[in-house]
């Protein structure tokens, strides 16, 4: 009672509390002239950490200096005011240090703090049967990231490899080179959420902050903004600027239909995991058939909500592209139709919506590579998915899937220069995107058909630098090599092959061992070794079987006309069997031929080989 009695009469409680509301009021001070560049990034920790030291501090002032009347400082309040003040100083100082040390020495390493990689949220509720909100929260909380011009946001695709990683925090932002991390977890706590953000310096691995939030089970949507106003906040302390995130665009205000977009969405990102990892179609069209089911239940939850059948565009699309990979035409006809109804619905609910823009104008790539009877129906079809997907992106300029797709229909209508211009243009939007191998593997040879082999070398290794058990990435440094003003290490081009044998799916192998042949005898010929290049030439399988598409005649003619001292007589030789073995084939109009045909082009033999403008 006598405690209780001092502490009243001392005026602990409202001088300790005078305290913490006008500390708090300088320390929002200190954020404010923070965000707008009057201190430095540092000054907020270490004017929090002395508004922390400050409490003790008053509650001290308080207890000696709180009573009615005249007081004095006594030594014993002296010397706990001072060892306060030692220490406050201490850490102020140490917390300073941290900061800028930590943010100096991540960005000399490449790892800026405003550089950022969500990783995917944890399940941790007891069931696990959560792991699509999870998945949701992570997807909701980089879209809105990614609107903040101030950074650079890893997408979904780059950190989704990182699930369930045992990796330690410090090693995936060296990966990713990042230098700020945000790792989460989501719980379920009878009706609510629990949701815990953390925000982890790229550069040593530790936590800056760490929050938790509580939201209504039934609110996902709200819960993906609220994680997004937390990471805001604590970005804005590890920053020392602003960060304004974007409003969640979901679409929907129903929680059931967005619960079930976002398990049709784990599916298919499952399902294009698999493929990625290892090329398997297995399962596939199942996976998809699943995901139109999930999809179409969200959608008689929420017809108004066009990203659904956009979605349903797509699983048609990709339940046609394993078809085709199997030669089931049947199959493809039967989804293309279903695929562009699907399309041309959530057009009509969101008119210029650029995902079923996107969707519409990949099925159309598909009819054209699939069902085309003639030429000018391949064009045609060409000419309308380009017309599509040019749409998207003006409407969605960052659309990297866009982008890649629409780079295909460039180097598929022989306009190489577009198709590096929309391949680069997708990875800046995107390094990290699905498909980013075979948009490298495109910009390696678009560049080679341009003649530019600087610039396909760089592409080529800087595929093989990402993707080194890619044969693509193996398989495109021997045309290089073969290249006019290319190699003449012979040993290194044998070793070249070998590697390609170990990496090339077998099926396909024939073809390539072909093809490798014939940049093979390019080196040698470069080498001034033209008789081992001609032994090298007779070892190669010509039939159908390796060869169906007959390229290496062409491959052949090709090096003939243009590495070591050229034999266009032998060329045009090799040209002539092209011919037979494929009647009716050209080799383009004069205005688009290879310059692999450039000194070939005048001569009267050649012109057979030219198709009418």
């Amino acid at each position: 009672m006598r405690l209780l009695r001092e502490i009243k009469e001392r005026r602990l409680i409202p001088l300790t509390a005078a305290y913490l509301v006008t500390g708090f009021v300088a320390l929002e001070g200190v954020t404010q002239l923070n965000q707008y560049g009057f201190l430095p990034n540092a000054a907020y920790p270490v004017a929090l950490v002395l508004y922390l030291f400050g409490i003790p501090s008053s509650f001290i002032f308080a207890w000696f200096h709180g009573a009615p009347g005249r007081q004095y400082a006594v030594r014993g309040e002296i010397m706990l005011q001072a060892l306060l003040s030692i220490l406050a100083i201490i850490t102020g100082v140490y917390v300073y240090r941290t900061q800028v040390v930590s943010l100096n020495v991540a960005a000399a390493a490449g790892l800026p703090p405003t550089s950022i990689a969500v990783l995917p949220f944890e399940d941790v509720s007891p069931r696990g049967d959560i792991e699509y909100v999870a998945d949701g929260v992570t997807e909701a909380l980089i879209d809105q990231l990614h609107g903040v011009r101030s950074l650079d946001v890893i997408s979904m695709t780059g950190v989704s490899q990182f699930r369930n990683t045992s990796l330690r925090p410090d090693s995936i932002a060296r990966l990713l080179g990042v230098g700020t991390i945000v790792m989460g977890t989501v719980d379920q706590r009878g009706d609510d959420l629990r949701i815990t953000t953390r925000l982890v310096d790229g550069f040593a691995g530790t936590d800056i902050t760490r929050e938790n939030l509580e939201v209504p089970s039934g609110q996902f949507t709200e819960a993906a903004d609220s994680v997004a106003g937390a990471v805001a906040r604590q970005l804005r302390e590890r920053l020392g600027e602003d960060v304004r995130v974007r409003e969640l665009r979901a679409g929907t205000t129903n929680q059931d239909a967005w619960a079930l977009a976002q398990r049709a969405d784990r599916i298919s990102n499952d399902a294009e995991d698999r493929f990625e990892a290892g090329g398997e179609t297995d399962g596939m069209i199942a996976d998809y058939e699943a995901v139109d089911s999930l999809l179409a239940l969200a959608e008689e939850l929420d017809p108004q909500w066009a990203r659904l059948p956009a979605a349903r565009a797509y699983a048609a699309y990709r339940r046609g592209w394993v078809a085709a990979n199997t030669n089931d035409i049947a199959s493809v006809e039967r989804e293309i139709p279903i695929g562009l109804e699907h399309a041309n619905r959530a057009l009509a609910l969101a008119p210029g919506n650029a995902y079923a823009l996107e969707q519409r104008g990949t099925l159309k790539v598909l009819e054209a590579l699939v069902l085309a009877r003639d030429e000018d129906e391949y064009d045609a079809y060409l000419d309308d998915a380009r017309t599509d997907l040019e749409a998207a992106i003006r409407a969605d300029p960052t659309l990297a899937t866009a982008l890649g797709m629409l780079s295909f229909v460039f180097a598929a209508l022989d306009n190489d220069t577009q198709a590096v211009i929309r391949a680069t243009q997708a990875l800046e939007a995107d390094a990290y995107l699905r498909g980013a191998d075979r948009i490298i593997d495109r910009l390696v040879y678009a560049e080679y058909d341009l003649g530019e082999f600087n610039e396909a070398r760089y592409w080529c290794n800087e595929g093989y630098r990402r993707f080194p058990n890619n044969f693509r990435f193996t398989e495109c440094q021997l045309p290089l090599m073969a290249a006019p003003g290319g190699s003449t290490d012979a040993d290194s081009a044998w070793a070249l092959l070998d590697r390609l044998e170990d990496l090339a799916p077998r099926a396909l192998w024939p073809q390539k061992q072909g093809l490798g042949l014939v940049m093979v005898a390019g080196v040698l010929r470069n080498a001034s070794l033209p008789d081992s290049a001609a032994h090298v030439l007779e070892r190669i399988d010509h039939s159908e079987e390796a060869d169906p598409e007959r390229l290496v005649y062409q491959y052949e003619a090709a090096i003939l006309a243009n590495t070591g001292n050229p034999e266009p007589d032998a060329a045009m030789a090799m040209l002539a069997r092209w011919a037979a073995a494929t009647p009716g084939a050209t080799l383009g109009t004069r205005s688009s031929l290879h310059w692999w045909w450039r000194s070939l082009q005048n001569r009267p033999d050649f012109q057979p080989f030219i198709s009418p403008e």
